[in-house]
């Protein structure tokens, strides 16, 4: 599935939404679909850096873990 590839990308660190097109061989706004999807679903974040916006795999909280089966 390309939706897994994206995750795939992500797994070696950080990176650009052109980073990830180049990596995956997928358009642009189709990466920005799924990075999107993936946000809304709390699995990865982003941040601005040098006026450029890296994405990255969410760290998960020892506290969520905790209670995520409560």
């Amino acid at each position: 599935m390309k939706s897994i590839r994206v995750m795939k990308a992500l797994e070696d660190g950080p990176k650009t939404i052109e980073e990830i097109a180049e990596t995956t061989k997928l358009p642009k706004m189709e990466v920005r679909r799924y990075l999107l999807r993936f946000l809304e679903q709390g699995k990865i974040e982003s941040y601005q850096k040098d006026g450029k916006l890296f994405w990255k795999i969410r760290e998960k909280d020892e506290a969520e873990e905790e209670f995520k089966y409560i």
